[in-house]
């Protein structure tokens, strides 16, 4: 392992953190760097790929009763929570269905690569993932109607073309270059811990960016919004960890809290902001909030 792949692997923690800073202190030049995210998502869920075993896919598709009880407590539980702690904050309208538009959020795109990090079951938390996905379209504007009597048009052909995007196309190159040439799985992952640093460090150098001006504009809704973003990244991942290790091998525990807690805000954020910049703003929470959410499953990887 060269020096630089070493560094990026030790101090990655430290890179995301880097990044957030930057984000809200140099917001102009982040903004730039936008462009990238997509890009960024690319890669990161073709290097998620490299680490899938496509043998194992069936089998992970077959755990029914998990990816059953997954989708209950991501668009079920999750949301209900969330809502009775705004309710009892005496949220305004907007800013409970803002809490509930980022908790209904599907998982996080990365999530397989994240579980593989922490040793646990990335088919698993690809499959899971998957599903929560497709779900999130059809499932979003009927809460937001049943809770609220909103009607938020999601485009679920655009969010279908992004999935085609940003997950089939790079499984399907990982496929075809496991089959063909092998040999270039294993020196891409030799380099994995430089490539992945740097496209981290300018995703959330750019995501930071475009939100820092409400960030850093305290008021009593952000402070109860950062509030709101601690339960739903930390309180949830471990809460469902601890729980699902009575039931779960440790890697599957692992992939199942994962999977279910760590939601897509970045794409509700995306959503939200067509209709109005205060519902948006929870997901751009959410998003900041996974910096340090990131940094301590990356430092604590080997124990938790």
């Amino acid at each position: 392992m060269n020096i630089l792949e070493k560094n990026a692997r030790r101090y990655f923690s430290l890179i995301i953190i880097l990044a957030a800073c930057l984000g809200l202190a140099l917001p102009s030049f982040g903004i730039k760097l936008s462009f990238l995210v997509i890009p960024s998502l690319f890669i990161l869920m073709f290097y998620t790929a490299m680490k899938i075993n496509f043998n194992k896919l069936q089998h992970s598709i077959l755990k029914i009763k998990y990816l059953l009880i997954g989708t209950l407590i991501s668009f079920g539980l999750i949301p209900f929570i969330l809502y009775t702690i705004a309710y009892i904050f005496n949220f305004s309208e907007i800013e409970k269905m803002s809490v509930i538009f980022s908790a209904l959020a599907p998982t996080i795109l990365s999530a397989p690569y994240f579980v593989s990090i922490m040793k646990g079951d990335v088919e698993f938390a690809f499959i899971l993932s998957m599903l929560l996905t497709f779900l999130a379209p059809f499932i979003i504007p009927i809460e937001l109607y049943l809770l609220f009597q909103s009607n938020i048009n999601i485009s679920i052909l655009e969010i279908f073309k992004s999935i085609l995007y940003l997950v089939f196309i790079p499984v399907l190159l990982v496929y075809i270059i496991k089959k063909l040439q092998p040999n270039t799985i294993e020196l891409l992952l030799s380099k994995e811990h430089t490539v992945i640093s740097s496209i981290f460090f300018l995703f959330i150098w750019a995501i930071i960016s475009v939100n820092a001006n409400n960030i850093l504009n305290l008021s009593f809704h952000i402070l109860a919004v950062i509030f709101i973003a601690i339960i739903q990244e930390f309180g949830f991942f471990f809460l469902i960890l601890k729980i699902s290790r009575k039931f779960l091998s440790d890697s599957m525990s692992k992939s199942f809290a994962f999977s279910v807690a760590i939601k897509n805000t970045a794409l509700t954020a995306g959503i939200a902001i067509v209709y109005s910049n205060d519902l948006s703003l929870v997901s751009s929470m959410v998003v900041l909030m996974h910096v340090p959410m990131f940094a301590y499953i990356f430092w604590k990887k080997d124990k938790i």
